[in-house]
C-alpha cells in the first residue's frame, strides 16, 4: 500500500473514531438531535442521525461546541485518550457534605426523567449549592414553549414531585405532567370539573387555551417551585 493511501486509511479511522465518540457521548447524555439543533451545536435536527449512520462527520465547531457546553472533554473527543467527563467526580467531590446541594441537570426534563417519571443519570448533571434552594428535587432547563411568556425556554427551572396529585392539585399550580409516551409543562386550570381528568392551560398566540389530560395516563407530576432566567 502507497503512502498515499496509508494516509487517507488513517485519516478515515481517525475522523470514525471521533463520530463515534460523538455519538457515544450524545446517547450517554441523552441527547437528542432536536436538542442538539436547540442548543446551537448543529445545523439541523438531522445531524446527529446522520453521524450516528456514518452519513456525516460532525464539524470541528460542532464538536468544540459540543464538548463545551456539555463539559466532555475536548482532547477524549478527539483522540479517546483520558476521561469523556473530567470534571464530574471533581464536581461532586466538591460538594459533598455541604448542605442545600441540588442537582442541576443542563438538559431537558425530557432527558432527566424517564417515561416512569424517575430521574435518571445523563452524565450531564452537576451538584450545585443552593442556601435558598427550598423544598425541590432537582433543577433542569426548560425547553417548552407552552407558557411563555411566563417561562421561557431556556430558563431554568425548580421541581418538586407532588405526591397526592391523584387527588388534588391546586388551581394555577405550573406542573410537569410526566405519561409514558410524553412530557409537557402546563399551568393547572382554576376549574376542575372532571374527576377523570386534569384541566390544563396553554398559551397559543398569546391566548390561553384549555384543555384536559387523561389521570390514567399520567404516572407523575412536578411542580414548578422556582425558576430564573439569564439576562
Amino acid at each position: 500500500m502507497n503512502t498515499n493511501k496509508m494516509n487517507s486509511c488513517n485519516i478515515r479511522k481517525i475522523n470514525d473514531g471521533i463520530s463515534q465518540r460523538f455519538v457515544q457521548t450524545a446517547e450517554e447524555l441523552r441527547l437528542t438531535g432536536a436538542q442538539l439543533f436547540r442548543d446551537g451545536v448543529v445545523a439541523n435536527e438531522q445531524v446527529l442521525s446522520k453521524i450516528k449512520h456514518g452519513w456525516q462527520k460532525p464539524s470541528e465547531k460542532s464538536i468544540n461546541l459540543f464538548c463545551k457546553k456539555y463539559d466532555v472533554s475536548l482532547g477524549w473527543m478527539y483522540s479517546g485518550e483520558g476521561k469523556p467527563y473530567p470534571n464530574k467526580n471533581d464536581q461532586s467531590e466538591k460538594c459533598k457534605n455541604v448542605g442545600d446541594v441540588m442537582l442541576l441537570y443542563n438538559t431537558g426534563f425530557d432527558s432527566c426523567l424517564d417515561n416512569k417519571g424517575q430521574l435518571v443519570a445523563t452524565g450531564n448533571e452537576v451538584s450545585i449549592l443552593f442556601p435558598k434552594a427550598g423544598d425541590t428535587d432537582f433543577w433542569c432547563i426548560n425547553y417548552d414553549n407552552s407558557l411563555m411568556p411566563v417561562i421561557m425556554p431556556g430558563d431554568t427551572i425548580a421541581l418538586k414531585k407532588l405526591d397526592a396529585w391523584q387527588e388534588y392539585i391546586p388551581g394555577d399550580y405550573i406542573c410537569v405532567f410526566v405519561t409514558d409516551s410524553y412530557k409537557i409543562l402546563r399551568k393547572v386550570s382554576a376549574r376542575q370539573d372532571d374527576e377523570q381528568n386534569i384541566s390544563i392551560i396553554q398559551m397559543e398566540d398569546g391566548e390561553a387555551v384549555e384543555s384536559k389530560i387523561p389521570k390514567n395516563i399520567i404516572v407523575e407530576v412536578y411542580k414548578v417551585v422556582g425558576y430564573y432566567r439569564k439576562l
